[in-house]
Protein backbone atom coordinates (compact mmCIF):
# COMPACT_ATOMS: atom_id res chain seq x y z
CA UNK A 1 0.00 0.00 0.00
CA UNK A 2 2.95 2.21 1.19
CA UNK A 3 4.94 1.59 -2.16
CA UNK A 4 1.72 2.23 -4.22
CA UNK A 5 0.93 5.81 -2.57
CA UNK A 6 4.61 6.57 -3.68
CA UNK A 7 3.71 5.39 -7.45
CA UNK A 8 0.58 7.61 -7.52
CA UNK A 9 2.75 10.68 -5.87
CA UNK A 10 5.73 9.85 -8.42
CA UNK A 11 3.48 10.00 -11.05
CA UNK A 12 1.46 13.46 -10.61
CA UNK A 13 5.04 14.93 -9.82
CA UNK A 14 5.73 14.02 -13.09
CA UNK A 15 2.13 14.85 -14.59
CA UNK A 16 2.28 18.24 -13.17
CA UNK A 17 5.77 19.17 -14.64
CA UNK A 18 4.75 17.60 -17.97
CA UNK A 19 2.39 20.18 -17.64
CA UNK A 20 3.62 23.16 -16.38
CA UNK A 21 6.62 22.61 -19.43
CA UNK A 22 3.47 22.55 -22.02
CA UNK A 23 2.31 25.72 -20.87
CA UNK A 24 5.67 27.18 -21.84
CA UNK A 25 5.03 26.53 -25.67
CA UNK A 26 2.57 26.97 -28.40
CA UNK A 27 2.60 24.92 -31.75
CA UNK A 28 2.78 27.18 -34.68
CA UNK A 29 2.75 25.52 -38.29
CA UNK A 30 4.02 22.65 -36.97
CA UNK A 31 6.45 24.26 -35.01
CA UNK A 32 7.07 24.59 -30.99
CA UNK A 33 7.50 28.58 -30.04
CA UNK A 34 8.93 29.26 -26.30
CA UNK A 35 5.99 31.82 -24.69
CA UNK A 36 6.31 33.79 -21.40
CA UNK A 37 7.79 36.17 -23.72
CA UNK A 38 9.42 39.88 -21.24
CA UNK A 39 9.81 42.97 -24.15
CA UNK A 40 11.87 43.79 -25.32
CA UNK A 41 12.25 41.46 -27.79
CA UNK A 42 12.94 41.09 -31.52
CA UNK A 43 14.06 38.94 -34.19
CA UNK A 44 17.74 38.77 -34.54
CA UNK A 45 18.31 39.61 -30.61
CA UNK A 46 20.88 37.38 -28.76
CA UNK A 47 19.47 36.09 -25.19
CA UNK A 48 19.67 32.93 -22.77
CA UNK A 49 16.17 31.21 -22.54
CA UNK A 50 15.86 30.78 -18.46
CA UNK A 51 13.28 27.92 -17.61
CA UNK A 52 12.70 26.01 -14.89
CA UNK A 53 9.67 23.97 -13.43
CA UNK A 54 7.36 27.30 -12.19
CA UNK A 55 8.48 29.49 -15.01
CA UNK A 56 10.24 29.96 -18.71
CA UNK A 57 11.35 33.61 -19.91
CA UNK A 58 14.00 34.99 -22.34
CA UNK A 59 16.68 37.81 -21.29
CA UNK A 60 18.07 39.43 -23.79
CA UNK A 61 22.13 39.91 -23.42
CA UNK A 62 23.29 41.36 -26.90
CA UNK A 63 21.99 43.78 -29.56
CA UNK A 64 23.92 42.68 -32.67
CA UNK A 65 24.79 45.51 -35.25
CA UNK A 66 23.26 44.42 -38.85
CA UNK A 67 24.66 46.61 -41.64
CA UNK A 68 22.69 44.61 -44.26
CA UNK A 69 19.34 43.71 -43.82
CA UNK A 70 18.26 40.23 -43.78
CA UNK A 71 15.85 37.91 -45.60
CA UNK A 72 12.59 37.17 -43.40
CA UNK A 73 10.41 34.33 -44.58
CA UNK A 74 6.53 35.14 -43.53
CA UNK A 75 3.48 33.18 -42.48
CA UNK A 76 -0.15 33.48 -40.92
CA UNK A 77 -2.63 31.43 -39.18
CA UNK A 78 -5.24 31.94 -37.34
CA UNK A 79 -5.55 32.49 -33.10
CA UNK A 80 -6.57 29.51 -31.37
CA UNK A 81 -7.58 29.11 -27.60
CA UNK A 82 -3.41 28.29 -26.61
CA UNK A 83 -2.27 31.40 -29.34
CA UNK A 84 -4.88 33.82 -28.03
CA UNK A 85 -3.68 32.91 -24.31
CA UNK A 86 -0.15 33.54 -25.06
CA UNK A 87 -0.60 36.73 -26.65
CA UNK A 88 -3.37 38.05 -23.45
CA UNK A 89 -0.15 37.03 -21.58
CA UNK A 90 2.08 39.60 -23.11
CA UNK A 91 -0.50 42.23 -24.06
CA UNK A 92 -2.69 42.22 -20.85
CA UNK A 93 -4.80 45.37 -22.53
CA UNK A 94 -4.90 43.76 -25.54
CA UNK A 95 -2.98 46.10 -27.60
CA UNK A 96 -3.95 45.19 -31.13
CA UNK A 97 -7.26 44.92 -30.32
CA UNK A 98 -7.50 41.25 -31.66
CA UNK A 99 -10.81 40.25 -31.17
CA UNK A 100 -11.20 36.27 -30.49
CA UNK A 101 -14.66 34.56 -29.90
CA UNK A 102 -13.87 30.82 -29.51
CA UNK A 103 -17.52 29.77 -30.57
CA UNK A 104 -16.73 32.09 -34.10
CA UNK A 105 -15.60 30.22 -36.51
CA UNK A 106 -13.65 33.31 -38.44
CA UNK A 107 -10.70 33.73 -36.41
CA UNK A 108 -8.48 36.99 -36.40
CA UNK A 109 -4.51 35.96 -37.55
CA UNK A 110 -1.27 36.88 -36.64
CA UNK A 111 2.20 36.05 -38.01
CA UNK A 112 5.31 33.61 -37.97
CA UNK A 113 8.43 35.79 -38.82
CA UNK A 114 11.54 33.47 -39.40
CA UNK A 115 15.21 34.15 -40.41
CA UNK A 116 15.99 32.69 -44.03
CA UNK A 117 19.23 34.14 -44.98
CA UNK A 118 20.88 32.45 -42.45
CA UNK A 119 24.51 32.91 -44.42
CA UNK A 120 23.69 37.10 -44.26
CA UNK A 121 22.95 37.04 -40.69
CA UNK A 122 26.39 34.95 -39.94
CA UNK A 123 28.50 37.49 -41.67
CA UNK A 124 27.08 40.39 -40.58
CA UNK A 125 27.82 39.00 -37.21
CA UNK A 126 31.13 38.62 -37.99
CA UNK A 127 31.79 42.33 -38.90
CA UNK A 128 34.35 44.30 -36.24
CA UNK A 129 30.99 45.91 -34.63
CA UNK A 130 29.87 42.78 -33.29
CA UNK A 131 33.73 41.69 -32.09
CA UNK A 132 31.83 42.24 -28.86
CA UNK A 133 29.10 39.99 -29.17
CA UNK A 134 31.26 37.18 -30.58
CA UNK A 135 33.79 37.54 -27.47
CA UNK A 136 30.32 37.11 -25.49
CA UNK A 137 29.02 34.21 -27.35
CA UNK A 138 32.23 32.10 -27.16
CA UNK A 139 31.88 32.60 -23.01
CA UNK A 140 28.02 31.74 -22.94
CA UNK A 141 27.08 28.36 -25.19
CA UNK A 142 23.21 29.00 -23.16
CA UNK A 143 23.22 32.19 -25.65
CA UNK A 144 21.19 32.19 -28.92
CA UNK A 145 19.74 34.19 -31.46
CA UNK A 146 16.37 34.78 -31.87
CA UNK A 147 15.30 33.26 -35.56
CA UNK A 148 12.09 33.17 -35.25
CA UNK A 149 8.62 34.87 -33.64
CA UNK A 150 5.25 35.00 -33.74
CA UNK A 151 3.85 38.30 -33.17
CA UNK A 152 0.07 40.55 -33.54
CA UNK A 153 -0.48 43.41 -35.22
CA UNK A 154 -3.31 45.31 -36.38
CA UNK A 155 -5.45 42.91 -39.24
CA UNK A 156 -4.58 45.70 -41.45
CA UNK A 157 -0.85 46.04 -41.18
CA UNK A 158 -0.90 41.90 -41.24
CA UNK A 159 -2.02 42.37 -44.78
CA UNK A 160 0.36 44.81 -45.78
CA UNK A 161 3.58 42.43 -44.67
CA UNK A 162 1.25 39.49 -46.14
CA UNK A 163 1.64 41.22 -49.89
CA UNK A 164 4.83 42.89 -49.47
CA UNK A 165 7.04 41.51 -52.54
CA UNK A 166 9.82 40.63 -49.73
CA UNK A 167 10.17 41.22 -46.32
CA UNK A 168 13.87 42.00 -44.23
CA UNK A 169 15.29 42.45 -40.80
CA UNK A 170 17.11 45.89 -40.67
CA UNK A 171 18.08 48.06 -38.12
CA UNK A 172 19.08 50.97 -39.13
CA UNK A 173 18.14 52.90 -36.23
CA UNK A 174 20.74 52.21 -33.06
CA UNK A 175 19.82 49.20 -31.80
CA UNK A 176 16.36 49.16 -32.50
CA UNK A 177 15.31 46.47 -35.04
CA UNK A 178 12.77 46.77 -37.98
CA UNK A 179 10.64 45.26 -40.24
CA UNK A 180 11.13 46.51 -43.96
CA UNK A 181 8.75 45.70 -46.37
CA UNK A 182 10.04 45.90 -50.29
CA UNK A 183 8.73 46.59 -53.50
CA UNK A 184 10.71 46.98 -56.50
CA UNK A 185 14.00 46.43 -54.77
CA UNK A 186 12.98 49.53 -52.29
CA UNK A 187 12.17 49.94 -49.13
CA UNK A 188 8.54 51.31 -48.64
CA UNK A 189 7.62 51.12 -45.09
CA UNK A 190 9.06 49.88 -41.97
CA UNK A 191 7.69 48.42 -38.56
CA UNK A 192 8.98 48.78 -35.27
CA UNK A 193 9.12 45.56 -33.35
CA UNK A 194 8.51 47.63 -30.49
CA UNK A 195 4.85 48.57 -32.42
CA UNK A 196 3.79 44.81 -32.17
CA UNK A 197 3.37 42.52 -29.80
CA UNK A 198 5.78 38.99 -29.12
CA UNK A 199 4.14 36.30 -27.40
CA UNK A 200 6.14 33.25 -29.35
CA UNK A 201 10.00 32.52 -29.84
CA UNK A 202 12.79 30.21 -31.16
CA UNK A 203 16.04 30.40 -30.59
CA UNK A 204 19.26 29.10 -32.79
CA UNK A 205 22.75 28.54 -31.46
CA UNK A 206 26.20 28.70 -33.41
CA UNK A 207 28.70 26.12 -34.15
CA UNK A 208 32.70 26.87 -33.73
CA UNK A 209 35.38 25.28 -35.26
CA UNK A 210 38.93 26.47 -36.01
CA UNK A 211 39.63 28.22 -39.53
CA UNK A 212 43.19 28.07 -41.68
CA UNK A 213 44.44 30.38 -39.32
CA UNK A 214 44.28 28.42 -35.89
CA UNK A 215 41.12 30.63 -34.53
CA UNK A 216 38.07 30.03 -33.33
CA UNK A 217 35.50 31.18 -35.68
CA UNK A 218 31.35 30.87 -36.48
CA UNK A 219 30.90 28.13 -38.66
CA UNK A 220 27.07 28.10 -38.66
CA UNK A 221 23.88 28.23 -37.06
CA UNK A 222 21.79 25.48 -35.68
CA UNK A 223 18.26 24.77 -33.94
CA UNK A 224 17.79 24.01 -30.39
CA UNK A 225 18.06 20.10 -31.21
CA UNK A 226 20.68 20.61 -34.03
CA UNK A 227 24.08 19.18 -34.24
CA UNK A 228 26.98 21.20 -36.08
CA UNK A 229 29.10 18.36 -37.17
CA UNK A 230 32.53 18.12 -39.72
CA UNK A 231 34.75 19.24 -36.56
CA UNK A 232 32.15 22.15 -35.01
CA UNK A 233 30.79 22.73 -31.71
CA UNK A 234 28.24 24.47 -29.96
CA UNK A 235 30.30 25.29 -27.16
CA UNK A 236 33.30 27.01 -28.54
CA UNK A 237 35.50 26.22 -25.48
CA UNK A 238 35.34 22.50 -27.38
CA UNK A 239 36.75 24.10 -30.34
CA UNK A 240 39.41 25.75 -28.41
CA UNK A 241 40.53 22.56 -26.46
CA UNK A 242 40.88 20.96 -29.73
CA UNK A 243 43.38 23.54 -31.43
CA UNK A 244 45.07 23.63 -28.07
CA UNK A 245 45.67 19.94 -28.38
CA UNK A 246 47.10 20.42 -32.04
CA UNK A 247 49.76 23.01 -30.48
CA UNK A 248 51.26 20.43 -28.61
Amino acid sequence: MKNMYIYRKHFMLIFISFTLVCCKSINVKNSKMQTAVTPPIALGVIGVQNTDILSSDFKETALPTYNNAIRVGVTSTDFNESTYKAYLKVSQNNKQHVKYVDSVKAKPGFLKLEILDQITLLSEMKNEENDHVIQYLKNQKNAGVVTAVSLALPQQIIREILIAEAVFLENQKYKQYQIALVRGGKTYKTIDFAATSIFGYQQSYFCWKINGKRKVVLSGIVDKTGTCGNDAYRDASKAQEKMDYFKL
